[in-house]
């Protein structure tokens, strides 16, 4: 009696743990998340430029951020959404993919948002997210 208790047990214990069927299902590590008003190319990477979180409208073209992520080693999603001073949803960016079969990688994205005139003043959030979860949020201001 005692060994079939210890086997049910035994069957118990196993039957409730929970494994990862493949190690590439791993979520990759957010690094960092850099808000700009420039980039600039090097070596085939883009890397932000003017690194900052107040932006003019008269001097910046735009808001730049970007997201860096290691350990990429599978497929997943990006995208950014944009909130205005005012609390709404002003711009969601279109998903960005990224892939990675065979090798563990450092992946670097970005989306963009014009500084129109008709955006307005104030404090903004850009919220990114990874394959549809929240992973970093920025606060900046737009004069």
């Amino acid at each position: 009696m005692k060994k079939f208790n210890i086997f049910v047990l035994f069957l118990f214990l196993f039957s409730c743990a929970k494994s990862i069927r493949n190690h590439r299902e791993l979520v990759p590590t957010f690094w960092k998340t850099t808000l700009g008003s420039s980039f600039e190319r090097k070596e085939g990477w883009v890397y932000p430029v003017n690194e900052k979180k107040i932006f003019e409208r008269q001097k910046d073209k735009y808001v730049y951020c970007f997201i860096e992520l290691k350990g990429v080693n599978s497929s997943h999603s990006i995208y950014w959404k944009w909130f205005s001073s005012k609390g709404s949803l002003w711009k969601e960016s279109e998903e960005v993919k990224i892939e990675s079969e065979n090798e563990t990688k450092s992946v670097i994205a970005w989306d963009k948002l014009e500084l129109k005139n008709e955006i307005e003043e104030g404090k903004w959030v850009v919220v990114v997210l990874l394959d549809g979860k929240a992973i970093d949020r920025k606060e900046f201001e737009i004069k």
